[in-house]
Protein backbone atom coordinates (compact mmCIF):
# COMPACT_ATOMS: atom_id res chain seq x y z
CA UNK A 1 0.00 0.00 0.00
CA UNK A 2 1.47 3.33 -1.11
CA UNK A 3 -1.46 5.70 -0.48
CA UNK A 4 -3.93 6.32 2.33
CA UNK A 5 -6.48 8.90 3.43
CA UNK A 6 -5.76 11.02 6.51
CA UNK A 7 -8.66 13.15 7.69
CA UNK A 8 -10.07 13.36 4.17
CA UNK A 9 -6.77 14.01 2.33
CA UNK A 10 -5.13 11.45 0.04
CA UNK A 11 -1.42 11.24 0.94
CA UNK A 12 1.45 8.88 0.18
CA UNK A 13 2.51 6.51 2.93
CA UNK A 14 6.00 8.03 2.99
CA UNK A 15 4.60 11.51 3.67
CA UNK A 16 2.10 10.45 6.34
CA UNK A 17 2.66 11.98 9.79
CA UNK A 18 0.57 10.18 12.40
CA UNK A 19 2.29 11.50 15.52
CA UNK A 20 -0.73 13.52 16.62
CA UNK A 21 -2.96 10.46 16.36
CA UNK A 22 -1.24 8.68 19.26
CA UNK A 23 -1.20 11.60 21.68
CA UNK A 24 -3.30 11.28 24.86
CA UNK A 25 -3.68 7.50 24.51
CA UNK A 26 -6.57 7.54 22.00
CA UNK A 27 -9.39 5.05 21.92
CA UNK A 28 -9.46 3.35 18.50
CA UNK A 29 -12.61 2.33 16.67
CA UNK A 30 -12.05 0.32 13.48
CA UNK A 31 -14.18 -1.18 10.73
CA UNK A 32 -12.82 -3.59 8.09
CA UNK A 33 -14.80 -3.71 4.85
CA UNK A 34 -14.32 -6.27 2.07
CA UNK A 35 -13.90 -5.04 -1.50
CA UNK A 36 -13.96 -7.14 -4.65
CA UNK A 37 -15.66 -7.78 -8.00
CA UNK A 38 -14.92 -4.16 -8.89
CA UNK A 39 -16.78 -2.64 -5.97
CA UNK A 40 -17.46 -2.53 -2.22
CA UNK A 41 -20.62 -4.62 -1.83
CA UNK A 42 -21.39 -3.75 1.78
CA UNK A 43 -20.20 -0.15 1.73
CA UNK A 44 -23.55 1.30 2.85
CA UNK A 45 -24.14 -1.32 5.53
CA UNK A 46 -20.69 -0.69 7.01
CA UNK A 47 -21.18 3.07 6.90
CA UNK A 48 -24.43 2.67 8.85
CA UNK A 49 -22.59 0.48 11.35
CA UNK A 50 -19.90 3.15 11.80
CA UNK A 51 -22.56 5.80 12.36
CA UNK A 52 -24.34 3.61 14.92
CA UNK A 53 -21.13 2.93 16.85
CA UNK A 54 -20.13 6.60 17.04
CA UNK A 55 -23.66 7.57 18.07
CA UNK A 56 -23.66 4.92 20.79
CA UNK A 57 -20.44 6.46 22.13
CA UNK A 58 -21.97 9.97 21.86
CA UNK A 59 -19.27 11.02 19.40
CA UNK A 60 -19.62 13.26 16.33
CA UNK A 61 -19.51 11.85 12.81
CA UNK A 62 -16.59 13.30 10.77
CA UNK A 63 -17.79 15.46 7.89
CA UNK A 64 -16.54 13.12 5.17
CA UNK A 65 -18.66 10.29 6.58
CA UNK A 66 -21.77 12.47 6.28
CA UNK A 67 -21.23 12.59 2.51
CA UNK A 68 -21.68 8.99 1.34
CA UNK A 69 -20.92 9.69 -2.31
CA UNK A 70 -17.66 11.53 -1.58
CA UNK A 71 -16.54 8.93 0.95
CA UNK A 72 -17.14 6.17 -1.61
CA UNK A 73 -15.31 8.14 -4.31
CA UNK A 74 -12.23 8.70 -2.15
CA UNK A 75 -12.23 5.10 -0.94
CA UNK A 76 -12.30 3.85 -4.53
CA UNK A 77 -9.64 6.38 -5.48
CA UNK A 78 -7.03 5.04 -3.08
CA UNK A 79 -7.85 1.47 -4.12
CA UNK A 80 -7.05 2.49 -7.68
CA UNK A 81 -3.96 4.51 -6.69
CA UNK A 82 -2.68 1.49 -4.77
CA UNK A 83 -3.47 -0.69 -7.81
CA UNK A 84 -5.62 -3.01 -5.71
CA UNK A 85 -7.85 -4.36 -8.46
CA UNK A 86 -8.69 -7.83 -7.12
CA UNK A 87 -10.02 -8.02 -3.57
CA UNK A 88 -9.05 -7.16 -0.02
CA UNK A 89 -10.06 -4.99 2.90
CA UNK A 90 -10.68 -1.28 3.34
CA UNK A 91 -9.73 -0.28 6.88
CA UNK A 92 -11.57 2.66 8.45
CA UNK A 93 -9.84 3.66 11.70
CA UNK A 94 -10.93 6.40 14.09
CA UNK A 95 -8.52 7.73 16.74
CA UNK A 96 -10.64 9.31 19.48
CA UNK A 97 -9.13 11.52 22.16
CA UNK A 98 -10.83 14.24 24.24
CA UNK A 99 -13.82 14.22 21.88
CA UNK A 100 -11.51 14.89 18.91
CA UNK A 101 -11.56 12.37 16.08
CA UNK A 102 -8.75 11.75 13.59
CA UNK A 103 -9.25 9.04 11.02
CA UNK A 104 -7.35 6.91 8.53
CA UNK A 105 -8.56 4.96 5.53
CA UNK A 106 -6.09 2.28 4.43
CA UNK A 107 -6.18 -0.90 2.34
CA UNK A 108 -4.98 -4.50 2.46
CA UNK A 109 -4.92 -6.53 -0.76
CA UNK A 110 -5.70 -10.22 -1.28
CA UNK A 111 -4.36 -12.34 -4.13
CA UNK A 112 -7.70 -13.74 -5.31
CA UNK A 113 -10.87 -12.17 -6.66
CA UNK A 114 -13.46 -14.06 -4.59
CA UNK A 115 -14.53 -13.59 -1.00
CA UNK A 116 -12.18 -15.49 1.36
CA UNK A 117 -12.80 -19.15 2.18
CA UNK A 118 -10.60 -21.14 4.54
CA UNK A 119 -9.59 -24.21 2.58
CA UNK A 120 -8.12 -25.82 5.68
CA UNK A 121 -10.58 -26.61 8.44
CA UNK A 122 -9.91 -25.11 11.86
CA UNK A 123 -9.33 -27.04 15.04
CA UNK A 124 -10.86 -24.92 17.82
CA UNK A 125 -11.54 -24.98 21.54
CA UNK A 126 -14.09 -23.49 23.91
CA UNK A 127 -12.42 -20.34 25.20
CA UNK A 128 -12.16 -19.56 28.90
CA UNK A 129 -12.92 -15.94 27.97
CA UNK A 130 -16.57 -15.09 28.73
CA UNK A 131 -18.88 -12.42 27.32
CA UNK A 132 -21.62 -10.54 29.17
CA UNK A 133 -24.96 -11.08 27.43
CA UNK A 134 -26.53 -8.00 29.03
CA UNK A 135 -23.94 -5.52 27.78
CA UNK A 136 -25.34 -3.89 24.63
CA UNK A 137 -21.95 -2.77 23.31
CA UNK A 138 -20.98 -6.43 23.01
CA UNK A 139 -22.45 -6.38 19.50
CA UNK A 140 -19.72 -3.99 18.33
CA UNK A 141 -16.16 -4.85 17.37
CA UNK A 142 -14.45 -2.15 19.47
CA UNK A 143 -15.83 -3.61 22.70
CA UNK A 144 -14.74 -7.14 21.83
CA UNK A 145 -11.16 -6.57 20.68
CA UNK A 146 -9.51 -7.25 24.05
CA UNK A 147 -11.65 -10.35 24.62
CA UNK A 148 -10.84 -11.69 21.17
CA UNK A 149 -7.12 -11.02 21.58
CA UNK A 150 -7.10 -12.96 24.85
CA UNK A 151 -9.00 -15.87 23.29
CA UNK A 152 -6.73 -15.82 20.23
CA UNK A 153 -3.58 -15.90 22.38
CA UNK A 154 -4.86 -18.92 24.32
CA UNK A 155 -5.77 -20.73 21.09
CA UNK A 156 -2.36 -20.04 19.56
CA UNK A 157 -0.62 -21.34 22.69
CA UNK A 158 -2.55 -24.58 22.19
CA UNK A 159 -1.66 -24.56 18.47
CA UNK A 160 -5.34 -24.21 17.52
CA UNK A 161 -6.85 -22.19 14.69
CA UNK A 162 -9.56 -20.45 16.69
CA UNK A 163 -11.96 -20.48 19.61
CA UNK A 164 -15.66 -20.52 20.40
CA UNK A 165 -16.72 -17.97 23.02
CA UNK A 166 -19.51 -18.41 25.57
CA UNK A 167 -21.37 -15.90 27.73
CA UNK A 168 -21.75 -15.77 31.52
CA UNK A 169 -24.67 -18.22 31.26
CA UNK A 170 -22.40 -20.78 29.56
CA UNK A 171 -24.27 -20.37 26.27
CA UNK A 172 -22.45 -20.21 22.93
CA UNK A 173 -21.95 -16.69 21.50
CA UNK A 174 -19.49 -16.43 18.64
CA UNK A 175 -16.04 -17.14 17.25
CA UNK A 176 -13.09 -14.76 17.38
CA UNK A 177 -14.23 -11.68 15.41
CA UNK A 178 -16.81 -13.85 13.66
CA UNK A 179 -20.36 -15.08 13.95
CA UNK A 180 -20.89 -18.78 14.53
CA UNK A 181 -23.19 -21.04 12.49
CA UNK A 182 -24.14 -24.65 13.15
CA UNK A 183 -25.88 -27.14 10.87
CA UNK A 184 -27.84 -30.23 11.90
CA UNK A 185 -30.25 -32.26 9.75
CA UNK A 186 -30.91 -29.46 7.26
CA UNK A 187 -31.26 -26.71 9.88
CA UNK A 188 -28.85 -23.77 10.17
CA UNK A 189 -28.60 -22.55 13.77
CA UNK A 190 -26.91 -19.43 15.08
CA UNK A 191 -26.80 -17.79 18.53
CA UNK A 192 -29.45 -15.08 18.83
CA UNK A 193 -28.53 -11.49 19.66
CA UNK A 194 -29.83 -12.16 23.19
CA UNK A 195 -26.63 -14.11 23.84
CA UNK A 196 -24.62 -10.88 23.55
CA UNK A 197 -22.96 -12.10 20.36
CA UNK A 198 -21.02 -9.92 17.97
CA UNK A 199 -23.16 -8.67 15.08
CA UNK A 200 -21.12 -8.80 11.89
CA UNK A 201 -22.40 -7.32 8.63
CA UNK A 202 -22.53 -10.83 7.17
CA UNK A 203 -24.76 -12.32 9.87
CA UNK A 204 -28.16 -11.48 8.29
CA UNK A 205 -26.77 -12.21 4.82
CA UNK A 206 -25.80 -15.78 5.77
CA UNK A 207 -29.23 -16.36 7.29
CA UNK A 208 -30.85 -15.15 4.07
CA UNK A 209 -28.64 -17.12 1.69
CA UNK A 210 -29.05 -20.37 3.64
CA UNK A 211 -32.72 -20.41 2.63
CA UNK A 212 -31.64 -20.59 -1.04
CA UNK A 213 -30.17 -23.99 -0.16
CA UNK A 214 -33.42 -25.14 1.47
CA UNK A 215 -31.92 -24.84 4.92
CA UNK A 216 -34.29 -23.92 7.72
CA UNK A 217 -32.76 -21.12 9.83
CA UNK A 218 -33.24 -20.48 13.53
CA UNK A 219 -31.67 -18.09 16.05
CA UNK A 220 -31.33 -19.63 19.49
CA UNK A 221 -30.62 -17.88 22.84
CA UNK A 222 -29.35 -20.99 24.60
CA UNK A 223 -26.82 -23.28 22.93
CA UNK A 224 -24.69 -25.29 25.35
CA UNK A 225 -21.23 -26.64 24.55
CA UNK A 226 -22.69 -30.14 24.47
CA UNK A 227 -25.05 -29.15 21.65
CA UNK A 228 -22.18 -28.24 19.35
CA UNK A 229 -20.76 -31.74 19.69
CA UNK A 230 -24.05 -33.05 18.25
CA UNK A 231 -23.79 -30.92 15.08
CA UNK A 232 -22.98 -32.11 11.56
CA UNK A 233 -21.21 -28.92 10.54
CA UNK A 234 -19.82 -25.76 12.16
CA UNK A 235 -18.41 -22.62 10.54
CA UNK A 236 -17.49 -19.01 11.28
CA UNK A 237 -18.36 -16.07 9.04
CA UNK A 238 -17.31 -12.41 9.01
CA UNK A 239 -16.51 -9.77 6.44
CA UNK A 240 -13.01 -9.45 7.87
CA UNK A 241 -12.08 -13.16 7.87
CA UNK A 242 -14.45 -14.69 5.34
CA UNK A 243 -15.98 -18.17 5.70
CA UNK A 244 -13.97 -20.50 7.94
CA UNK A 245 -15.20 -24.04 8.44
CA UNK A 246 -14.45 -25.89 11.65
CA UNK A 247 -12.79 -29.27 11.32
CA UNK A 248 -13.10 -30.17 14.97
CA UNK A 249 -13.76 -29.27 18.60
CA UNK A 250 -12.10 -31.54 21.16
CA UNK A 251 -12.38 -35.03 19.67
CA UNK A 252 -15.46 -34.24 17.57
CA UNK A 253 -14.95 -33.85 13.81
CA UNK A 254 -17.25 -32.10 11.33
CA UNK A 255 -17.96 -32.13 7.58
CA UNK A 256 -18.05 -28.97 5.46
CA UNK A 257 -20.77 -29.54 2.90
CA UNK A 258 -23.10 -26.58 3.38
CA UNK A 259 -20.48 -24.01 4.40
CA UNK A 260 -18.89 -24.35 0.97
CA UNK A 261 -22.28 -24.12 -0.76
CA UNK A 262 -23.10 -20.98 1.24
CA UNK A 263 -19.73 -19.60 0.22
CA UNK A 264 -20.60 -19.94 -3.48
CA UNK A 265 -24.02 -18.40 -2.88
CA UNK A 266 -22.32 -15.53 -1.07
CA UNK A 267 -19.97 -14.80 -3.98
CA UNK A 268 -22.91 -14.66 -6.37
CA UNK A 269 -24.72 -12.35 -3.96
CA UNK A 270 -21.72 -10.03 -3.62
CA UNK A 271 -21.33 -9.83 -7.39
CA UNK A 272 -24.98 -8.87 -7.71
CA UNK A 273 -24.57 -6.16 -5.03
CA UNK A 274 -21.72 -4.58 -7.00
CA UNK A 275 -23.74 -4.53 -10.22
CA UNK A 276 -26.78 -2.83 -8.62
Amino acid sequence: MDFLIINGEVVSKNEANLTEFVWNEPFILAQKVWFGFGGIPHFQANLESIKKQLKTLNLPLPDLFKNERELFRLTKRILNKNKFYRSGLVNYQFFISNKNINYLITNDAFEGFNFPFGEQGLLVNFSAVKKNSTFKLGRFKYHNNNLWNAAKADAQNLKLGGSILLNEKENICEGIASNLFLIKDGVLITPSLETGCYEDILRPVILKLAKNLDLKTIEVPEIAKEHILEMDEVFFASEEHGIQWVLGVDKKRFVHEYSEKIYYELNDYLKSKVSE
